[in-house]
């Protein structure tokens, strides 16, 4: 296997480029960021700058989609374990929010949500194909505990709402619009769990509810009700 090649010196100039405008974007804001402070931010000439980017909107577009790619990793949940079904929704939430609560997602996002008031077409940035619930993997998680049967749900994306509301929404908000400042990583999970909990409470089979296996024949129904869903969809 052939080592990676190092980055050339036209990519190092663009991804130096990224990073200053993003950074100037958090701390300045889009509107008050101008081209020629990103370019001597990152080093390079205005010509270098717009060689790559043809103007402030497309380099801000650019940025915006490198935090989305982020997040898009984060899309496939993680390899079946033989972790309680509550274990398991806790480490998938807390592996998330570690990329959700980075401050430099926060803080671009938080300067989207500010900036948009008075320029209405940066909130371009909030627009994706897919839901936070479809991006953060939740709607596939749900689907494979469903099949097991440690989870009974009728609606998925109601129940992937749900989770996102009681586990991630909260906490990711309050992030953006620095209610809290920075919350410890003892709260976080204290937070994660005790919304897991609330979500089994409602959608836990009995047995997970009392911490013990399913038995074959939930878990056979289980995966009826799920077959019968895909169906009708």
């Amino acid at each position: 296997m052939e080592p990676d090649k190092p980055p050339t010196l036209t990519e190092r100039k663009r991804a130096a480029i990224l990073r200053a405008a993003a950074e100037s974007f958090r701390h300045e804001g889009f509107l008050a960021t101008s081209t020629d402070r990103i370019a001597e931010r990152a080093g390079v000439s205005k010509r270098t700058l717009y060689n790559h980017f043809p103007s402030k909107d497309a380099l801000f577009d650019a940025v915006i989609e490198g935090y989305w790619a982020r997040l898009q990793t984060l899309s496939q949940p993680p390899l079946p374990s033989p972790q309680g079904i509550e274990d398991r929704l806790v480490a998938f939430a807390c592996e998330r929010l570690q990329v959700l609560l980075d401050p430099e997602v926060l803080g671009i996002f938080r300067a989207v949500m500010t900036e948009s008031m008075r320029a209405p077409e940066l909130s371009r940035a909030w627009r994706r194909d897919s839901s936070y619930e479809q991006l953060l993997g939740i709607e596939t998680i749900l689907d494979e505990e469903s099949a097991h049967g440690r989870l009974l749900i009728a609606s998925r994306e109601l129940a992937a709402s749900q989770l996102w509301g009681l586990v991630f929404g909260g906490l990711f908000w309050s992030g953006v619009m620095h209610l809290h400042g920075q919350v410890s990583a003892a709260y976080r999970e204290q937070v994660v769990r005790e919304g897991v909990r609330t979500f089994l409470a409602r959608y836990g089979t009995p047995a997970e509810s009392v911490g013990e296996p399913a038995s074959p024949n939930r878990r056979k129904a289980a995966a009826s009700r799920q077959a019968a869903k895909g169906k009708r969809s």
